[in-house]
């Protein structure tokens, strides 16, 4: 009895501790497998008593062995044989590498918003809105550059980490030239796209006389203009120095006048712009004489150079000096060998507008300006009278092909450059030579003339005629085959037509057609690119049928078409006569006639059964019906050629059941 007690003990010992061996080696948490970057010195294996236990025992059963390697099984955290090899599920999770940031640079963009609207001088600041799209560092930063244009960029903004971003524009960069904006990020690097800004630049103004000179010589109360050159960007505003002040001018060069009572030098003392104060420069003295020597010169000769008898002109002179009271300015004029004449009156303000007279004949002659108190004498200028242009065109008779061009000749005699304007509407001007010649490309046969002529005297004489002929296919008209020959009287019909060659502006196409006696007469015509809409005439008391004959002519060319026949039918009213009488079973098909008199084929009938029929052009009509009860069948409408008709007459159809 002890031996076999003995042996169940022995036994439930054993079986613990296979089941101790089992519990160490199976936990109830989920086994993790890690990676292992670099293997760790081996431990001393700790033997325990469990172990030793379980030494004949089998080894645990490990459902994915390819995966496990020596040292990666875990253990619970806290568990008595935990080697420094073995990690808690959640110390494991924490050591996988993470999931990588996206770094490609098509999933990062930087755009630049709409800045076309800044317009900045150097130094100041701007504001630049953005927008950014991709996944981002939480320590990207967002900065600025300008580019130039030698392409050198230079950060002009701190870093921020949202739009808009705040720079200010170096105060070294050159204002009137176009740079670049660009906005960078900096983890990962990502440009946006380059925008230009233009910026504005810083004035300037530079003040002279208005001829370009730095001094000027008055009279007691003349005036003199000064011409102050402004630059960098507009409207301005700047100070004299006699303190005349200028606010927001947009004129350049902008032009002051100034009376001054004596001797005194302009500058430019400020000038100022949106990007702020400028830079000034030139000086303008004027020396206001108080007893000059009078002094008297013609100036601007060449506007005087060529002068027309009859046509006024104002004389360029200049009157410097105290001149004594009451003195006059007079023109005078002279040939070369003659005495000098008068030919304006005695002018007092210095502006003489005067004219050569008509008893001087074209030529050479010399001009100048004199004043009474004291008598003075200007210098001499050499002129040229001009008689007034005559333009004639020579009769030329020209024959051209169909859109060819060809060349008039027009003689010109008279002071020029001459103009001229032929009857067409060909104009030209700024002529220079004589005989010119002058291109036209007539459509028909035109005859030219001259509308008006001229050269530097104004508007002259002109005359002449010149006739060109323009050959063309011979005008013809083709009456293509009528739609039908038998018509009603007082109906309207279209007649096809075609034509060749080329016909006048003012020609007409008629359709004309014979009457009673035999003469061609017109009928009214409306006219159309392919056709001829023609009213036929009424007929005649007693006709009822009467050949006609028909063609188109035409006004300019008089031409004719061939000549084609038609009958003309009186407009009696149609009558169509329905007959027929039968008897059928249910669903048989049986016919009925209608026969037609008057008016003109086609007919176009409906029955009393709403059976429609358009245009039949058969004599007697015969037309299957199939009722299904008892019918009779009469005309409800008619209409032919001539018009509406009536019908008379029935069929009666009878059906048997």
């Amino acid at each position: 009895m002890f031996r076999f007690v003995f042996v169940i003990f022995l036994g439930l010992f054993m079986l613990s501790g296979h089941v101790e061996a089992q519990r160490r080696t199976s936990s109830p948490r989920r086994q993790l497998i890690t990676p292992k970057k670099k293997a760790p010195a081996p431990a001393k294996p700790q033997a325990t008593a469990a172990q030793d236990t379980t030494k004949s025992q089998s080894p645990p059963v490990i459902q994915d062995s390819s995966t496990v390697t020596k040292d990666t099984l875990a253990v619970p955290a806290g568990h008595a044989d935990a080697s420094s090899d073995t990690l808690t599920e959640a110390a494991a999770e924490a050591k996988l590498p993470k999931e990588p940031k996206a770094d490609s640079i098509h999933s990062y963009k930087i755009t630049i918003e709409d800045i076309s609207y800044l317009s900045v001088c150097p130094g100041t600041n701007i504001t630049i809105p953005f927008k950014a799209e991709g996944p981002f560092d939480e320590d990207n930063t967002f900065i600025v550059h300008i580019i130039d244009a030698t392409g050198k960029s230079v950060p002009i903004s701190l870093p921020v980490k949202k739009s808009p971003i705040k720079a200010v524009i170096p105060s070294y960069k050159v204002g009137g030239e176009v740079y670049r904006i660009q906005i960078i990020a900096s983890i990962p690097v990502v440009r946006s796209q380059e925008v230009p800004l233009r910026l504005l630049q810083a004035p300037a103004a530079k003040v002279d006389l208005i001829d370009g000179t730095q001094t000027v010589r008055i009279m007691p109360g003349q005036e003199a203009h000064l011409r102050v050159h402004l630059t960098g960007a507009a409207p301005w505003s700047f100070r004299l120095s006699d303190s005349t002040t200028v606010l927001q001018t947009l004129s350049n060069p902008h032009y002051i006048t100034v009376k001054p009572n004596d001797v005194k030098a302009y500058r430019v003392t400020a000038v100022s712009n949106a990007c702020g104060s400028g830079t000034t420069s030139g000086e303008a003295i004027v020396n206001v004489n108080n007893n000059p020597e009078p002094k008297l010169e013609l100036k601007e000769i060449e506007k005087i150079a060529k002068l027309c008898a009859g046509v006024p002109f104002q004389v360029p002179f200049n009157a410097t000096g105290k001149y004594k009271e009451g003195n006059k300015f007079i023109v005078q004029i002279a040939e070369r060998s003659g005495a000098f004449k008068n030919i304006s009156t005695p002018d007092s303000t210095g502006f003489i507008t005067t004219q050569i007279p008509d008893s001087y004949k074209p030529g050479e002659y010399r001009l100048r300006v004199t004043s009474t108190a004291p008598y003075l004498v200007s210098q001499t200028a050499s002129i040229s009278i001009l008689s007034p242009a005559v333009a004639t065109l020579q009769k030329d008779s020209l024959r051209l092909g169909e859109n060819e061009s060809g060349m008039l000749t027009v003689k010109f005699t008279g002071g020029g450059p001459w103009f001229v304007l032929l009857s067409d509407g060909t104009y030209e001007n700024n002529i220079q030579e004589s005989p010119h010649k002058i291109k036209v490309k007539p459509f028909y046969d035109t005859n030219y003339q001259i509308t008006s002529a001229g050269g530097l005297c104004g508007v002259g004489k002109f005359s002449g005629l010149a006739k060109v002929t323009v050959k063309s296919p011979p005008a013809s008209i083709t009456l293509d085959k009528l739609p039908q020959n038998m018509v009603c009287a007082g109906s309207t019909i279209d007649i096809p037509y075609k034509t060749e060659g080329r016909y006048n502006p003012n020609n007409k196409f008629t359709v004309q057609m014979t009457d009673k006696s035999g003469r061609f007469v017109n009928l009214p015509t409306t006219v159309t690119p392919t056709a001829m809409q023609v009213k036929i005439a009424a007929a005649s008391p007693g006709d009822t049928s009467k050949i006609q004959k028909i063609r188109i002519v035409s006004s300019s060319p008089a031409v004719s078409s061939v000549i084609e026949e038609l009958e003309v039918i009186a407009p009696d009213r149609a009558v169509g006569e329905v007959s027929g009488r039968g008897t059928i079973s249910a669903g048989r098909t049986t016919r009925i006639q209608l026969r037609f008199k008057n008016g003109l084929p086609p007919w176009s009938f409906t029955l009393s059964d709403g059976t429609a029929i358009n245009g039949t052009f058969l004599n007697p009509y015969l037309i299957s019906v199939s009722p299904s009860s008892t019918t009779e069948y009469t005309i409800s409408s008619l209409k032919s050629g001539c018009g509406a008709g009536t019908g008379r007459g029935a069929a009666v159809v009878t059906v048997e059941n």
